[in-house]
């Protein structure tokens, strides 16, 4: 699910569902798309719009067989057909890679470059600007357990880089908000984070337990969301390059996790920096969860309490003399359960019946998607908050927090 808004006039969804890809305009009141894509050979599964794209191509589409298309988003809205118009074909029939994409990614400020994550941990980086046919062959990984870089031999080579990142599939990826860096979640449960222009390893971790299968950052670039198997959202630390807080609250599989950046702290220490943040995660237990991270107010443990003693604790804002801060490149087991402050949601809702998938902050509402391609927007209060509701409201109501309107697929009219 995609919030983009390409021309200043208005916003649009784009969301996939089975076969298709489906675009929404978000500020209608009519509840099916206004545009819908169909493929025929492999169904999408990911995508990505580039906001600040100056011309041409802005919108990516990455399939289940592991082929990539670039198009204009204009031209697809402009064009009454049920296919792609005017697309830039990559890895066509699986070319350089055969295996599923699971992520996609522009990199910001990259001038047209993105990156495709695939089912087989690796990842590729694309030129917009250069024919998607060009030659590229790389070298066979000699260590699949290590992280590798290697580029292509040919100038005219598109991709123009391979990543070889883990072992098993990289379920989701996210590049911080100035491009500098990029964040990886795996199937082996690895948060891994790289200094993009060096290429270069930074730090990362492993869940508590299962894989990993979303991340998010701050807009600021201090932390990183995570979310997978172990029902718990991390809050990872790039000041200390660990875990700071685990949010409990989820009852299975965390599917998506976004900071709201929208929303403005009620409190500032004079200096300018954020000291509360908010944020949401949505999971396979139909809820959505709404957190405030304070890090002045966690509580971290100092160190492992010896046997018979008793642990030491300092607040956050010294969190980085907790430990000494890890070496560059670690990548840190599992934490103990008591070695790591627990936070709670402020709220938590049943916003669908079926599995949740995905979620977006807008400035006036928050958008959650379900698996079977159900869309809920939550208006946001438009006075001082107020208490929550586990009933959902579909009426314009002001005493409820979340008040929903569902946009459908075509399979789906309200």
């Amino acid at each position: 699910m995609t919030n983009t808004n390409f021309d200043g006039k208005g916003t649009y969804l784009i969301f996939n569902v089975s076969d298709s890809i489906f675009i929404s305009d978000l500020n209608s009141q009519d509840k099916d798309p206004i545009k819908s894509i169909h493929f025929s050979n492999s169904n999408p599964v990911c995508h990505a719009f580039d906001q600040d794209a100056k011309n041409g191509h802005d919108l990516l589409i990455g399939l289940n067989s592991g082929d990539v298309y670039s198009v204009s988003l204009r031209q697809q809205l402009q064009d009454v057909g049920k296919k792609l118009v005017g697309a830039q074909h990559y890895n066509k029939d699986g070319s350089v890679n055969n295996s599923r994409c699971t992520s996609i990614a522009w990199i910001p400020g990259g001038d047209g470059a993105f990156v495709v994550a695939h089912a087989d941990g690796n990842m590729y980086i694309y030129e917009k600007n250069k024919d998607g046919a060009g030659d590229s062959s790389f070298p066979v990984i000699k260590d699949q357990t290590q992280f590798s870089v290697a580029h292509a031999r040919y100038s005219k080579s598109n991709p123009i880089a391979r990543w070889h990142v883990c072992q098993g599939s990289i379920n989701s990826i996210a590049f911080s908000s100035d491009g500098a860096c990029l964040a990886t979640v795996g199937r082996d449960g690895y948060l891994r984070v790289f200094d993009y222009s060096k290429e270069q390893l930074v730090c990362g971790g492993k869940s508590y337990y299962g894989a990993l299968l979303c991340c998010a950052w701050s807009m600021d670039g201090k932390y990183i969301l995570t979310g997978g198997e172990d029902d718990l959202v991390q809050v990872w630390s790039m000041e200390d390059r660990k875990v700071v807080a685990w949010g409990e609250g989820h009852n299975s599989w965390v599917s998506g996790v976004a900071f709201d950046s929208y929303w403005s702290s009620p409190n500032s220490d004079g200096t300018g920096e954020t000291v509360m943040y908010r944020f949401g995660s949505v999971g396979q237990d139909t809820q959505l969860l709404l957190w405030d991270l304070e890090m002045d107010e966690i509580v971290v443990p100092l160190r492992r309490c010896p046997p018979g003693g008793s642990p030491t604790f300092s607040t956050g804002s010294q969190s980085s003399h907790w430990d000494n801060v890890c070496p560059l490149g670690t990548l840190l087991p599992a934490p103990s359960i008591r070695d790591v402050p627990k936070i709670s949601p402020l709220v938590a809702h049943r916003v669908h019946t079926e599995p949740l998938s995905g979620l977006i902050f807008n400035p006036g509402s928050v958008l959650t998607v379900c698996r079977q391609g159900h869309i809920k927007v939550w208006m946001r209060p438009s006075g001082a908050e107020s208490q929550s509701s586990n009933s959902e409201t579909v009426s314009g109501s002001k005493d409820k927090p979340l008040v929903s309107n569902t946009l459908g697929s075509t399979s789906h009219k309200q």
